[in-house]
């Protein structure tokens, strides 16, 4: 008998994992500086703290319910998510994060060998989870980020492929440009695949003033279309892990029994329901996130840098030398995405933030590009 235990896994080979990003802890100790100096628009989570009904979800919480199991169906939170969705509640699909879900769709459609079509750059975590099932990552890159791929090639490389599933990120991460819905109808209208709109960041998008993009509504036409959201972004919960599919009613019963029991936990479910519970907030929040993007776009533009017209709450931007700027702005505490291989290579990616997170950029990247 062989030592190797590997050999006893279905993927004995070697595993591309999701990149994990330091702790604040981690970068402030390779900076020299206290963990307080330490902002990160490395990660694209909501700038200004938590949302009102967040804070007064969690001050009002007793912990003692977390020594019983919360509600399986989850009918509360998906609910609220419903109404926040414009849909029935059957149809939503909670679960520990965006990541998680990336997971369900992946394991649920495709197979040792199958073919997933994945348009680059965008997010990882759609060809991590395509290789541990053991599928076959079809990358299809953009010739400049700026450029997206057009909708007729996406499809002929589906079908050339015989792929089972495809992904759309809109916006999409890193570039920020999202896909309008003629062209997601153009890809899936009538395909033999399922296509999953990721849709992290809409409500930026929305906040911002782009209409029609909402790829909800290609559902009742498009029934392979699976629209994935998510409360980590919009809505300031990336610690709580909580995200949510939305499917065609006639897929609702089998996502239903597909999804893990309970993998949203007890205290996640009350601060979503606090997140969700004061819409006109969470809208406030999400234009004052994108004033300050514009803002941040512009003073890159100032500095001579080739930004990405986008519409999430980040800026993508290209500078003279990327490393260097990304070193200069880390040993003040600022800590910005940087890419070092790849499509993206050179370019670099921050996040919105508060307006007094922002100016701190804003005076950094003068003092270091000037």
């Amino acid at each position: 008998m062989s030592d190797d235990p590997l050999r006893l896994l279905r993927l004995s080979g070697e595993v591309d994992a999701y990149p994990l990003e330091p702790s604040d802890a981690e970068l402030a100790a390779s900076a020299g500086l206290p963990d307080e100096r330490i902002v990160r628009y490395d990660l694209n989570t909501l700038g200004g703290g938590p949302l009102p009904g967040v804070r007064e979800a969690w001050r009002s919480w007793d912990p003692g319910r977390a020594v019983e199991y919360g509600d399986l169906g989850y009918r509360d939170l998906r609910a609220a998510i419903g109404r926040v969705a414009g849909v029935a509640p059957e149809r939503i699909v909670p679960g520990a994060g965006a990541d998680e879900l990336i997971r369900l769709v992946t394991t649920s459609v495709a197979g040792p060998g199958d073919a997933v079509v994945v348009p680059t750059p965008t997010f990882p975590m759609f060809a991590v989870e395509a290789g541990l099932a053991g599928a076959r990552v079809v990358a299809l890159p953009r010739v400049h980020p700026a450029e997206r791929q057009p909708a007729a090639g996406i499809r002929a490389t589906i079908e050339r492929e015989g792929a089972r599933l495809a992904w759309v990120c809109s916006p999409n991460n890193p570039t920020g440009d999202a896909t309008p819905l003629d062209e997601v109808m153009a890809i899936a209208d009538g395909l033999e695949a399922i296509v999953v709109v990721d849709q992290v960041y809409l409500e930026f998008a929305t906040a911002a003033g782009a209409i029609g993009l909402d790829a909800i509504t290609l559902q009742e036409a498009a029934p392979n279309v699976l629209v994935l959201r998510s409360l980590a972004k919009a809505y300031g919960l990336a610690g709580a892990r909580i995200g949510y599919l939305v499917v065609p009613e006639a897929l609702a019963g089998r996502f239903d029994a597909m999804r893990l029991p309970l993998a949203v936990s007890i205290a996640t479910e009350v601060l979503a329901l606090g997140a969700l519970s004061d819409p006109a907030a969470a809208a406030e929040r999400h234009a004052a996130i994108m004033r300050e993007q514009r803002r941040l776009a512009d003073a890159l533009r100032g500095l001579g840098c080739e930004v990405l017209d986008g519409q999430g709450n980040f800026a993508t931007f290209r500078p003279p030398d990327a490393r260097s700027l990304a070193s200069g702005l880390m040993q003040r505490g600022l800590v910005v995405r940087e890419f070092p291989t790849g499509p993206m290579a050179g370019w670099l990616r921050a996040t919105a933030r508060a307006a007094d997170e922002n100016e701190r950029l804003i005076d950094a990247l003068r003092e270091l590009l000037a």
